[in-house]
């Protein structure tokens, strides 16, 4: 991105590069109107005077050759998304169209807009700040609706909230140690190293809850892998169709049905869950199909965020059990233990797996007493910490800010260690300052260049 060259009128597809009904092709800079108005005309090619917030029909013209009839819609600086004059013109879909309307456009001397351009121009502009800009990303790349719930809280400024409450919180403790330094012998309730340790602790707990919220946005952004596990014929099939709500796998009585993973995803509860339903476990086998598939099934196991054990729970455990509790050794956490046909005779309870493995966590199903599969998906989310998840949750959505937060609470430990030691206010004052940039930095405030470059390259053209 060309970061030098905000004079420029750019223009972009803003929608799909694909062949389609409609598409806009958005306009921003100071002489987007100039051009448009040299383009667009009536019918009868009669010159139209645009107004600020007003729709307009007609034709792009080049010269006397008509390209298309068009809807236009002008916005006029500053009450625009880029802070801009800004042009949208809805055209048909056919990509050859799109593309001679805006060669035509950058001909009379507008410029392609670069990746996440017109973002960055609200950015510059003042209409939005780093981690805002930020969360349009993650709005647009969202694949499931709670992800799209909290992107759009977090570009609706609640990160930008807290970190300015942490500022804020920081800023008040910076300007008492300021003013212990400048007016030393003046007869001013100075706060004693109590307070400041009480206040530099509180700053720390807010930057720990934004810590936190890393590993649960990650869920929610990326979804949650579910490895169905069992030996063969214990009901993992018929397990995943319910999950589905369909009959995706093949189910029957023969064991070694399944001898590859299956896998499929779903949404629940706005988060995306990506189930693979494996290859049965048994401790001997010739057949080298399956032992590949198995391998698969030991490698599903390894890399999911919720092992689903499923278990024939109308036979005795076996050594095929054993190797899979084997397996599931540093994973018992995040097992879930299904006591599969429980509509029939039972001979093997939670407390008998307890004796090969420590899962302290089981649920009773049959498919032919019809069990709420709601069961297992409401555990899941008991144990991945996302039943409490409310709309306005403040998360983290990246790496860089993850990475800046953690840098920001090793920088707030440090002062916090001045503090209790008694050193001198003026270190404190240095060291406090410092953090006050880091916190900037989250916001864009004197951001590098080429931090806002790598920023907005992850865009997309028209955005």
């Amino acid at each position: 991105m060309n970061l030098f060259k905000q004079e420029d009128t750019i223009v972009a597809l803003a929608t799909g590069n694909i062949k389609s009904a409609l598409a806009i092709i958005r306009i921003s800079g100071s002489i987007a109107k100039t051009v448009v108005s040299s383009v667009f005309f009536t019918k009868n090619r009669k010159s139209i005077e645009i107004e600020d917030k007003k729709v307009y029909h007609g034709y792009i013209y080049n010269n006397d050759k008509k390209l298309d009839e068009v809807l236009l819609y002008y916005l006029k600086a500053p009450h625009t998304y880029t802070g801009e004059d800004t042009i949208e013109i809805s055209t048909h879909g056919n990509t050859l169209i799109v593309q001679q309307i805006i060669n035509l456009l950058l001909s009379k001397g507008l410029r392609m807009a670069d990746k996440g351009e017109f973002t960055y121009r609200a950015f510059i502009n003042g209409k939005m700040d780093l981690s805002e800009a930020e969360a349009v990303n993650a709005l647009i790349n969202s694949s499931n609706s709670k992800s799209v719930e909290l992107a759009l809280n977090s570009l609706q400024g609640s990160l930008s909230n807290q970190i300015k409450k942490i500022k804020q919180d920081l800023t008040a403790l910076f300007a008492y140690l300021e003013v212990s330094l400048d007016y030393p012998q003046e007869d001013i309730d100075f706060l004693t190293r109590k307070q400041k340790k009480e206040n530099m602790q509180n700053i720390i707990s807010q930057i720990n809850n934004l810590i936190s919220s890393y590993s649960l946005s990650k869920l929610i952004i990326n979804g949650i892998k579910i490895a169905i596990v069992g030996k063969p014929n214990a009901g993992k099939s018929s397990i995943l169709n319910s999950i589905l709500g369909y009959q995706r796998a093949i189910v029957t009585d023969i064991a070694g049905t399944t001898t590859d993973t299956i896998e499929e995803t779903v949404e629940y509860k706005g988060i995306t869950f990506t189930i693979i339903d494996t290859a049965g476990i048994r401790y001997h086998t010739t057949n080298t199909i399956e032992k590949i598939g198995q391998e698969r099934s030991k490698s599903s196991i390894e890399t999911a965020d919720i092992i689903l054990w499923i278990i024939d729970s109308s036979i005795d455990l076996d050594d095929n059990d054993k190797q899979i509790a084997n397996l599931l050794k540093n994973k018992q956490e995040k097992a879930i233990v299904i006591l599969n046909k429980s509509d029939l005779k039972q001979k093997t309870s939670l407390n008998e797996l307890k004796n090969i493995v420590d899962i302290n966590t089981s649920i009773s199903f049959s498919t032919i007493n019809k069990t709420p599969i709601e069961n297992i998906l409401n555990k899941i989310f008991e144990l991945m910490n996302l039943k409490d998840i409310e709309e306005n949750t403040t998360i983290l959505l990246n790496t860089r800010q993850y990475n800046l937060i953690c840098k920001i609470k090793e920088q707030l430990s440090n002062i916090l260690n001045l503090i209790d030691k008694g050193d001198s206010d003026e270190i404190v004052s240095f060291e406090t300052q410092n953090t006050l940039n880091s916190l900037n930095e989250i916001l864009g405030i004197d951001t590098k260049e080429d931090i806002l470059h790598t920023v907005f390259s992850k865009f997309c053209v028209g955005k």
